[in-house]
């Protein structure tokens, strides 16, 4: 061969290799620029389940919310409107216990809010705040937008509920203020991208919340950068690339949180493009820098070594190939036999026959081969059906082992844990070809010890498939050699289950052949593996997502404090229990539950003994029903109990067994609480005819209970008539009482020895201005059942206190009497406001009489004579006022510290003609004075009872046939002109 051609080779040879070269530039060119592009779809991909994931988590916390509103619309507190100082505490807790929230507010139907979670240094109004607006007018739950709160000074989105009066009507606001705040809570545990941002914008492109620096950024109007504008002209879900206020060129996704034209609001999340591309262009200039280096060196040995490496073979090659043309079949290379092409060609004259026997064991390998990539692509497929039908992860491992030995005619299978003992154990989970005994005894870890060096251990540690062979006799096995030879097996493949990037275990796969396990076996077996590993992770993930069901689903039926279905239960248990006894024919009974005093010992012993009494009621209660039975906490301190198939009989009989348990005493905090109720029964068809009006009439008959002082009552129709009278009353009550249109009236009581004036009964009355003089009995009454009796006895203690000034100032000592309602006994302030109103008018003692009804002491026995004895101490005249109807006895009285009964009118005024009322008021007369008492008659109408009255030794008077009641400026005009006036005062007071 002429030297020009072997010189021209070379450069030929050269010149190919730049060939090569070129092309691969080019790929990695385009693989840089096709990596750039997937980048990008991944880092917006990433930044769009970002931007979901807080819409998502808004949208929970919207749903947490119209939960929470009904429930705080029902609160006491909450619908009172001067509860104000109550509600606020309530909702200061409120926020402690719910920290996404920035607040909690009532506004009236005005918009002026009367309780918010946080103080409010000046009035605030909310009329022109869409949610109040939206509230007001669908009277259901509203959205707002986001906006800066009045009084919290934060981002938030605002949810509101209405407040219905008794009526329906629609009577004001309860409101809550979701802080945005919650986002930077959120991103906390979730990993970003360096330099990641997370912006919420109002629909005028102004920054509500910013992650990171949100102080640097709130309030800021960015409307015309780049990507606020793209947001807001597009105002749907998307992504896309744009420069940020601060020039930085970003990829972007966004979606909108709340859409309503200027109160929309969207959120977006910006990655540097920078940060995204960081990895992918260091590793292309990295591949560039290394191309270089290649061309470099390759060309440089290809230049050099071509003489040697080619061109000298290639001499000897053709003068042996000229040799062999020629016809002398003796012709060799003698060119050392090496594996190169020159090799392989010199060696193929005298190895042909050799060649010929390699390649038929060649094929016969590749059949082999064949063969096992086959079982393991069964095994694999398998494997797929197992994962999509697997119903739990026990009996997933287990199927997966069975079908690598079933299916992929592997010897063995196994899947074992890893334990994060000391040990560092791998426990055996699921097995096939052998038992769970001979794992056992293989004592298996993932430590680098002995035991931790085989191929399951090997890859768990290392979280990376390992291959055994020689099981049988590699010395580095021999910890195994005799189990593998007692099970016939040569050869293992472990491996690892990944999961959540955390290495769990292995699965590991015995093979008989010790030439098991070739790249395509491995390969598809690992996919088998990392399928298993995501099935195990779908599963645990659906338990999970399960049990949050589950928690969400007892959040919503069930009340959290004492374990008994909530109202929401019981109103679709009471629909389904009225479908089942309608279509039977039978009846049922609700029985509606009120606690006396709950609020009495919140205020006293705290919250803490209140859900105690709650706690102990609810067992109590529950304890006593039977099988069928609905028992549920209503709101506040009332339960409700539904008795399926009950008549009027059996619905009372269960009340007096309920009644007598729960008022047996029990211990909180030291103290001995007894827990009364009242209960209002209404039963099904004959008192209402759907669940809502059940519901309704039950609470309308606890009333009722509680006016009867039974301690239960069914529910009676003329109710509804007196309800909505109590209702307009109450109303009229409360506004006479802030606008102090009550009136004060005084009426004489007169000594039977003197004849004459030796005190005053401080008498309230209120003039209507529909329905003229209402009858005090009825708004005393109504002013304990609403809880505005303890406003009254305040003024009427003012009122009568300044009465005494006044006749202080005209040299008239004549002592004036107040009365005390069973409320005004449970005030823990009473004795302070009692003790600071004499003070601040320095009243002597005794100028001042203190006036209980009988009945009000028998309430509460012992807690009345803790506070009677402490009035006393102050100098107080005690005085039981309408005695013989309360049920006491003289012998009990005496234990209290008082000094004067008052024998009731009832008996008084029949006393002429009734020989049981003159026994009961003569042998009263005859028993106080012998325990040292002094007696009053109320109801003295005419001088006949008059003189009876003085004959049996009466000690004084009260009725019309003395004086009537009058007002406060005519007091002093009386005392002067009436016969039973001044004249005698001073001798007997």
């Amino acid at each position: 061969m002429p030297k020009n051609l072997l010189s021209s080779l070379r450069v030929r040879l050269l010149f190919l290799l730049m060939l090569i070269i070129v092309p691969v530039f080019g790929l990695l060119l385009h693989n840089a620029l096709e990596a750039r592009k997937q980048e990008t779809l991944h880092m917006q991909s990433v930044a769009l389940r970002l931007a979901r994931l807080i819409l998502l988590e808004q949208r929970e916390l919207i749903a947490g919310a119209r939960q929470l509103l009904p429930g705080l619309a029902q609160l006491p507190s909450v619908r009172v409107p001067d509860a104000g100082p109550v509600c606020n505490r309530e909702f200061a807790n409120l926020l402690v216990q719910y920290p996404y929230y920035a607040n909690f507010g009532v506004s009236g139907r005005d918009g002026l809010m009367r309780c918010s979670g946080l103080p409010m240094p000046t009035p605030v109004r909310i009329e022109d705040r869409d949610y109040f607006r939206r509230a007001m007018e669908t009277g259901d739950f509203a959205i707002g937008g986001y906006q800066v709160g009045r009084i919290t000074g934060k981002s938030a989105i605002n949810f509101g509920y209405p407040l219905r009066d008794d009526h329906g009507r629609v009577d004001g606001v309860v409101f809550a203020a979701l802080d945005l705040a919650w986002l930077s809570r959120k991103l906390t545990d979730i990993p970003l991208p360096q330099g990641t941002t997370i912006t919420i914008l109002d629909g005028n492109g102004t920054v509500l919340a910013h992650q990171p620096d949100p102080e640097k950024w709130f309030g800021k109007t960015i409307r015309n950068t780049p990507f606020v504008r793209m947001i807001l002209e597009r105002g749907m879900e998307g992504t896309d690339e744009s420069i940020d206020p601060e020039g930085i060129h970003r990829l972007y996704a966004f979606t909108p949180l709340h859409q309503a034209g200027s109160d929309s609001a969207y959120v977006s999340v910006g990655i540097p493009r920078d940060v995204a591309y960081a990895d992918l262009d260091a590793r292309f200039k990295r591949d560039l820098l290394l191309l270089f280096l290649i061309v470099v060196v390759v060309t440089t040995v290809a230049w050099k070594g071509s003489n040697t490496f080619v061109l000298h073979p290639l001499r000897i090659l053709a003068r042996t190939s000229e040799r062999l043309g020629n016809g002398d079949l003796s012709a060799r290379t003698a060119l050392q036999r090496t594996q190169d092409e020159f090799g392989q060609l010199a060696q193929s004259f005298d190895q042909m026959a050799v060649s010929l026997q390699r390649q038929r064991d060649e094929a016969e390998t590749h059949d082999k081969e064949l063969q096992r990539t086959n079982l393991a692509l069964r095994t694999l497929s398998a494997g797929n059906r197992t994962l999509v039908r697997a119903a739990d992860e026990s009996s997933l491992l287990q199927k997966m082992c069975s079908v690598a030995v079933e299916l992929g005619g592997y010897r063995m299978a196994w899947v074992g844990f890893a334990e994060h003992d000391a040990e560092k154990t791998v426990r055996p989970v699921a097995q096939a070809g052998t038992d769970k005994a001979f794992l056992d005894t293989l004592h298996i870890t993932w430590d680098e010890t002995e035991q931790g060096n085989g191929p399951t251990g090997t890859a768990i540690r290392t979280g990376r498939h390992c291959v055994a062979h020689g099981l049988q006799s590699d010395p580095r096995y021999q910890a195994w050699h005799t189990a593998a030879r007692e099970q016939g097996i040569e050869s293992a493949l472990s491996l690892p289950l990944q999961v959540d990037q955390e290495v769990m275990g292995a699965i590991t796969i015995y093979a008989e052949d010790d030439g098991a396990f070739d790249a395509a076996e491995i390969e598809l077996l690992s996919e088998m593996a990392e399928d298993l590993a995501y099935g195990i992770a779908t599963l645990r993930t659906r338990i999970k997502h399960d049990a949050a069901q589950a928690t969400i689903q007892r959040m919503a039926y069930f009340d959290a404090l004492t374990g008994l279905p909530n109202h929401a239960s019981l109103e679709e248990h009471l629909d389904d229990a009225i479908t089942g006894v309608h279509s039977r024919n039978h009846s049922l009974a609700l029985l509606l539950f009120d606690l006396e005093r709950l609020r009495d010992i919140n205020d006293t012993l705290g919250f803490e003994a209140g859900n105690k009494v709650m706690q102990v009621s609810a067992q109590r209660i529950a304890q006593e029903t039977e099988k069928g039975e609905f028992v549920a906490r209503m709101r506040g301190d009332e339960f409700a109990l539904l008795l399926p198939e009950s008549d009027a009989d059996h619905a009372e009989q269960t009340v007096l067994r309920i009644l007598a348990l729960l008022n047996q005493p029990f211990s909180v905090n030291d103290f001995s609480l007894v827990v009364r109720a009242n209960v209002g029964i209404v039963l099904f068809p004959e008192h209402g005819t759907d669940g809502e009006q059940i519901i309704r009439r039950a609470n309308l008959a606890m009333q009722l209970a509680k006016l009867s002082g039974n301690g239960y009552a069914f529910y009676s129709p003329e109710q509804d008539v007196d309800k909505k009278r109590h209702l307009a009353l109450a109303s009229d009550l409360n506004r006479a009482l802030q606008d102090n249109a009550l009136e004060l009236y005084y009426q004489p009581k007169i000594s039977m020895r003197s004849g004459h004036v030796n005190g005053f009964e401080a008498l309230a009355r209120w003039s209507h201005p529909t329905h003229g003089m209402i009858p005090p009995d009825e708004f005393i009454a109504l002013a304990e059942r609403t809880g505005m009796i303890r406003a009254i006895t305040d003024w009427v203690l003012a009122s009568a206190l300044r009465q005494l000034t006044t006749l202080r100032q005209a040299g008239i000592h004549l002592p004036i009497a107040v009365n005390l309602s069973a409320i005004n006994l449970q005030d823990p302030r009473l004795l302070d406001k009692i003790q600071e109103m004499c003070a601040a008018c320095n009243m002597e003692k005794g100028m001042l009489e203190l006036e209980i009804t009988e009945s009000a002491v028998m309430a509460d026995p012992v807690g009345a004579l803790e506070i009677l004895s402490r009035l006393s101490d102050l100098g107080m005249p005690l005085y039981i006022d309408d005695f013989g109807t309360g049920y006491s006895s003289l012998s009990y009285l005496k234990k209290l510290p008082v000094a004067t009964i008052k024998i009731d009118r009832s008996f008084v005024a029949d006393m002429l003609d009734d020989a049981d009322s003159a026994s009961i008021v003569r042998s009263t007369i005859t028993l106080a004075h012998d325990m040292a008492l002094t007696v009053v008659a109320e109801g003295v109408e005419d001088e006949a009872v008059w003189a009876q009255l003085k004959a049996l030794g009466c000690d004084a008077g009260q009725g019309y046939y003395m004086g009537r009641p009058m007002p406060a400026s005519e007091v002093e005009r009386w005392l002067h002109e009436s016969p039973w006036g001044l004249a005698g005062a001073s001798l007997d007071k």
